[in-house]
C-alpha cells in the first residue's frame, strides 16, 4: 500500500498516510478541511548494466536485469559478494591495518644494508 502526502492548504501543515489507490482521496486526514493530496517524486532505481556472466549456466551469456541477475544467482547458488557485512574470523592471526608497513619500514633498510 503506497504511503500519500497531503498538505493542508490554509495553513500549510503537511501529513503522511497509507492508502489504497481507490481511498487516496476520502481518506485524507483533515485540518483546516480536507487535506489536499501533493504530488511527490518517487525514489526509482536504476536497473542494472549489462553484463557478460563468467561462470555458471549463463557463461558467456549477457545478463541484462536485475531480476535476471538474481535469479543466476540463485540458481546457480552464488553469492553476490560486497552486500553482505563481513563477520568476524575466530582465533584471525593476520596482522592488523597498519602492522605490515610499520614491520615493512623496519625490515627494509635492514635487508638494503646486506
Amino acid at each position: 500500500m503506497p504511503t500519500y502526502a497531503y498538505a493542508c492548504e490554509h495553513c500549510g501543515k503537511t501529513a503522511e498516510q497509507y492508502a489504497t489507490v481507490e481511498r487516496r482521496h476520502a481518506d485524507a486526514p483533515e485540518c483546516h478541511g480536507r487535506m489536499a493530496l501533493e504530488i511527490m517524486p518517487t525514489m526509482v532505481a536504476p536497473d542494472i548494466q549489462p553484463y557478460r556472466a563468467v561462470a555458471g549456466d549463463k557463461a558467456g551469456q549477457m545478463i541484462s536485469s536485475r531480476r535476471e541477475h538474481k535469479e543466476f544467482l540463485k540458481r546457480n547458488r552464488f553469492v553476490e559478494v560486497g552486500n553482505e557485512p563481513v563477520k568476524p574470523i575466530k582465533n584471525d592471526f593476520r596482522p592488523k591495518r597498519g602492522e605490515i608497513a610499520q614491520e615493512l619500514k623496519r625490515v627494509i633498510p635492514q635487508v638494503l644494508r646486506r
